[in-house]
């Protein structure tokens, strides 16, 4: 059974990267073989891509068997290069010098007493079950002191297992360890090689011993030798490359899915191989690339390796310039509004440090906040002081029917702690005067709540199941379902109920907001595709995206419906920030926007305050921060035009102290709030709404 390591992520949304990096590998000899790996001119920083560059949630891992097999695959990312050059990258931590004196059993001193070592068989075969028993002479750790780290050929230059150590008595414990299948990586202070699987003796060590930390910086604590019964090995013998990575084909565009197959040695963890990435970097179509080939890194004494590079030609990809004129018939978003225009009307709900505020541009209506957290008396969240004139909503909506009703999020905590930050969702039938608590639908609580939403007519209150990577059930789902309390008469009256369609077109809407805290972390917001042509106005079971399985709703994502099958959806923290389906989001294809002069659009370190929306008359606007991190300028992007302009002084003076909220648009304004904290002063936002016509460049 091969192990299953999921590629590693910066951000915790959806699970898992490829490592994008500068590969400098110009110049470099060929090396001559694996098992004399080659110190050449690489130079790699890896960076990580948003999750929306793994491949599907099924298949999103980078796979290595005991016999050293390798499978995955990744999505083409946007590095802007007609060739990309893909391959293993590990690092290589344990780098002491090796020495070639032979192991016996040693009985070093540790903070607890003494420890000896035994194996059980002493002679073995590759891929062999050994069992591993340690005594101690005396002064044995607690025995809830149960893991440790087992070495294969040398702690500092071999293979490494994180086991657990399971007590027979005081003195004593026992644990297995996977005799390797195949060649391994090792390394000592100058070089990095191939070790190929052969007979002979070698040392079977432990360290980290009652798993102190930092303990694998020090000594082995006990070892001793095992025998090894090997065939004669075929793989990687001297002037022979044994490193190899088949890509599923040799040309494809940004965002295809690339399958990959090949063979590497272990790396750092033996029983369930473990630590290779894809590094996928721009690269040069006749260029020859050593098999293996390392670097020093800055952390002395380590490496940086880089194994079986292979090329992939990188075909243009379509542009914005390719849609023409995108036709808007609708549009959703994600994350907690604190703006809310309404589609069908000019009126628009705000959230300001005093109150709601509702506007048709003529008239003004303030709803006040006052009584908002007494609502929430007897649940266990808590807002805010029950005294307090200023509670701001965080996320707002207006009923279509029902003027004096209105419903709002309110970020609270539970158990007198923050984070993390949960939604407290409320609802008024009076314009204010009393607030109350949504009601929970049968097995949720006031802490599940995850925004509010609209059927026609109805409004629901929804609430996030756990959702299961396991049956592929998205997040925020239970089974697949979407627990809601709905009302049709303004909040009077509430019934429990499950997620449907939308009225319009495609059956694909993003889910309930998830608790976070995006000060410090990330905030998955799944995306849920429903039947093809359903219509359902409750009873849909969702199910994933072969691509975009959730968003980072700590950004504002668009969601665009352009015709009954077609969406388009934009996502300013993500490397692929245009995205176009034509079968309701079972797939995607990318379409590549200019980019934009000297501005900070890095992949996977998108400032905060960035957004990007579609208008309802074909323009794309995009607020961005500057390098520095000073201003926030707006931009416009006209129908199949080739490059952005600037909207002139279209915020006001932004800066460390104040902050541009998403972008919204309704059918003829762009509209958008700028909040400002002044030290000692207390805080102020205002709502502003401008004419498309008004933002000329």
């Amino acid at each position: 059974m091969p192990f299953l390591r999921m590629l590693r992520s910066k951000a915790a949304v959806g699970g898992g990267v490829v490592l994008v990096a500068a590969l400098v590998l110009a110049g470099c000899a060929q090396s001559p073989s694996s098992s004399g790996a080659y110190h050449s001119s690489v130079t790699i920083t890896p960076s990580s891509l948003d999750p929306s560059s793994m491949c599907s949630s099924s298949n999103g891992f980078l796979r290595q068997s005991f016999n050293g097999d390798v499978t995955g695959c990744f999505r083409v990312p946007v590095l802007h290069g007609a060739a990309l050059v893909v391959a293993l990258q590990t690092d290589l931590l344990n780098t002491s010098r090796a020495t070639n004196s032979r192991a016996t059993t040693t009985l070093a001193p540790i903070a607890t007493g003494h420890v000896s070592l035994s194996v059980s068989p002493r002679t073995v075969t590759p891929g062999e079950t050994v069992t591993v028993t340690g005594t101690y002479a005396n002064d044995p750790p607690p025995r809830n002191q149960n893991l440790a780290n087992l070495c294969w050929d040398g702690c500092r230059t071999g293979l490494q297992e994180s086991i657990q150590l399971h007590w027979t008595s005081r003195f004593i414990f026992h644990t297995s360890l996977v005799v390797p299948d195949t060649a391994w990586l090792v390394s000592n202070k100058n070089a990095v090689s191939v070790h190929p699987l052969k007979s002979g003796r070698y040392k079977v060590g432990i360290e980290c011993l009652g798993d102190s930390f930092g303990c694998d910086l020090g000594g082995v604590e006990a070892q001793t030798t095992i025998r090894l019964k090997a065939p004669k090995p075929e793989r990687c013998l001297p002037g022979q490359q044994c490193e190899v990575l088949h890509l599923s084909t040799s040309s494809a565009s940004v965002g295809d899915v690339i399958n990959v197959s090949g063979w590497a040695p272990l790396q750092t963890i033996i029983g369930q191989p473990f630590g290779y990435d894809f590094t996928v970097t721009k690269g040069q179509l006749k260029q020859q690339y050593p098999p293996l080939s390392f670097s020093r890194t800055s952390k002395g004494g380590s490496f940086q390796v880089v194994l079986a590079p292979s090329t992939l030609r990188v075909t243009p990809s379509k542009t914005w310039a390719d849609l023409i004129r995108p036709h808007y018939v609708s549009a959703t978003w994600s994350g907690p509004s604190a703006v809310n225009p309404q589609s069908h009307s000019n009126l628009v709900a705000w959230c300001e440090t005093s109150g709601i505020e509702i506007t048709d541009g003529a008239t003004h209506t303030m709803v006040p906040t006052v009584n908002a957290s007494a609502a929430l008396k007897g649940t266990s969240l808590t807002m805010g002081s029950p005294s307090s004139s200023r509670v701001p909503c965080t996320t707002v909506l207006l009923d279509s029917r029902y003027r004096s009703s209105v419903y709002a999020g309110f970020g609270s905590e539970q158990g007198g702690s923050m984070p993390p930050v949960y939604l407290a969702g409320l609802y008024t039938t009076d314009r204010g005067a009393i607030w109350h608590t949504v009601p929970t639908p049968p097995g949720e609580s006031v802490a599940s709540f995850g925004g509010f939403t609209t059927e026609g007519d109805s409004v629901l209150a929804l609430f996030a199941g756990i959702g299961s990577v396991v049956n592929n059930t998205p997040g925020g789902t239970t089974n697949g379902l979407v627990s809601a309390e709905v009302t049709s008469n303004g909040g009077v009256t509430w019934s429990p109920t499950t997620l449907g369609c939308p009225t319009s077109g495609p059956c694909t809407t993003f889910g309930p907001y998830n608790t976070g805290y995006c000060n410090m972390s990330n905030a998955p917001q799944s995306l849920l595709i429903g039947p093809s042509n359903g219509t359902k106005s409750a009873g849909v079971k969702w199910t994933r995206s072969s691509w975009v399985t959730s968003v980072n709703s700590c950004f504002s994502q668009q969601l665009v419906v352009t015709s009954p099958h077609g969406l388009l959806l934009l996502d300013p923290s993500s490397p692929y920030k245009l995205l176009k389906s034509t079968n309701g989001g079972a797939t995607w294809t990318y379409f590549a926007l200019p980019s934009i002069p000297g501005m900070n659009a890095g992949a996977d370190s998108a400032p905060a305050d960035n957004s990007l929306v579609l208008a309802p008359d074909g323009s794309l606007f995009a607020s961005v921060t500057t390098p520095n991190g000073q201003r926030e300028e707006l931009f416009r992007l006209l129908p199949a035009a080739t490059s952005w302009c600037q909207v002139p002084k279209a915020f006001g003076a932004t800066g460390p102290t104040s902050y541009i909220g998403s972008l919204r648009v309704n059918k003829s304004d762009l509209m958008w709030t700028e909040s400002h904290y002044p030290n000692g002063a207390a805080p102020s936002t205002r709502l502003h709404v401008a004419p498309y016509s008004s933002l000329r460049c």
